[in-house]
């Protein structure tokens, strides 16, 4: 079994079309606007999302700031992180919060794809 997708991202435009692809690839998908709602969406997730694809830079709680606090829940701290951001900056972050892949905006439909196929974690 497949788990779900996690989906983070303020641009609600860009979410919305990145979780169509994916769900067109196969996958269930959910979505939160920024890092607090998607804490909520993993505190209720059953079975708990198989990989976050999370945006760097949201208001309320940024990417930084959900992965530190997604870590501090040992149920969670096994879920792949793949970040994807315009800012070739947020490299090195990725890389602090242990993520397992970087993407930069604007994302390449058949990489993001290609890239959660090889990191999604799965029943």
């Amino acid at each position: 079994m497949t788990r779900p997708l996690l989906v983070v991202d303020d641009d609600r435009d860009l979410r919305e079309a990145l979780e169509e692809v994916l769900r067109d690839a196969g996958y269930t998908v959910l979505g939160a606007c920024h890092g607090r709602e998607a804490l909520e969406v993993l505190a209720g997730a059953r079975p708990l999302p198989g990989l976050v694809l999370l945006d760097m830079m949201m208001p309320v709680l940024d990417g930084l700031g959900f992965a530190h606090e997604m870590h501090a829940v040992p149920d969670w701290t096994a879920i792949p992180i793949v970040i994807f951001s315009a800012s070739a900056s947020n490299e090195a972050v990725a890389r602090e919060v242990g993520a397992c892949a970087y993407l930069r905006k604007p994302v390449d439909v058949e990489v993001l794809v290609e890239t959660v196929g090889q990191h999604l974690l799965r029943e």
